[in-house]
């Protein structure tokens, strides 16, 4: 029998739709398939502290390991599985068999954003293959918004720039496309990205799939990253 490894995914934070997100906490399935949740002290919890941030509702103290309710309480954030557009989700985010397909598993692919919160969790795919991995384009509707770009097509090839001078993040990687600002990857992967490119490896970013309504609110990414032939 494969002994199932431990999964962490971390949960983020933003006052404001758009603002810089925070990470300030984290999910934890163990080895036997049981769950908690932590906050993370540091900077990133003290700085959303000040920003008003008072915790996820369901688990209201700081300095408390939870391990009761967790993923149940989270599970919340998912839709039903009944629901007629769940196949919806599942093909937006390349979601091929949902057998083996569990709550944790959607909630690390997904994010579990709802509209009502600015949470979501993101997934630094520690336990996959670093070198391919989706990831939702951050801030595309406020960049792209301003260079009139909101209607990139499926397929498209976006371009992948180092921004090594970003006040918030020292492995901020910038997106483009036709040389334009549409958005920033994630900092929980910008880290990996901006590694590879530092390293002269070859970093694909291609639109993997896009949530339209009526124009393009979201962009999905799919990274691949390859050494170099040179």
């Amino acid at each position: 029998m494969i002994k199932k490894e431990e999964r962490k995914i971390y949960l983020s934070w933003q006052q404001y739709e758009h603002e810089r997100r925070y990470i300030v906490a984290e999910l934890i399935e163990s080895s036997v398939g049981q769950y908690c949740f932590r906050y993370l002290p540091g900077k990133d919890l003290e700085d959303a502290q000040k920003l008003g941030f008072q915790g996820y509702p369901a688990f209201p103290e700081f300095g408390k390991e939870y391990d009761q309710n967790v993923i149940e309480s989270f599970s919340m954030r998912l839709p039903a599985r009944s629901r007629g557009d769940f196949k919806d989700l599942l093909t937006y985010w390349e979601i091929d068999d949902t057998s083996i397909i569990s709550d944790f598993d959607l909630i690390s692919i997904t994010g579990g954003r709802l509209l009502t919160d600015t949470f979501e969790f993101i997934d630094p795919h520690a336990n996959k293959r670093p070198d391919k991995f989706l990831t939702e384009l951050a801030g595309f509707v406020y960049y792209a918004e301003g260079n009139h770009l909101r209607n990139i097509p499926v397929d498209s090839i976006l371009q992948l720039e180092r921004e090594i001078d970003n006040q918030w993040d020292p492995y901020a990687v910038k997106v483009l496309y036709k040389e334009k600002h549409v958005g920033y990857i994630k900092r929980l992967h910008a880290g990996t990205i901006a590694g590879a490119l530092d390293k002269g490896q070859i970093v694909v970013a291609k639109v993997s799939n896009a949530n339209i309504n009526g124009i393009i609110n979201s962009i999905l990414l799919r990274i691949t990253i390859e050494e170099s032939t040179d």
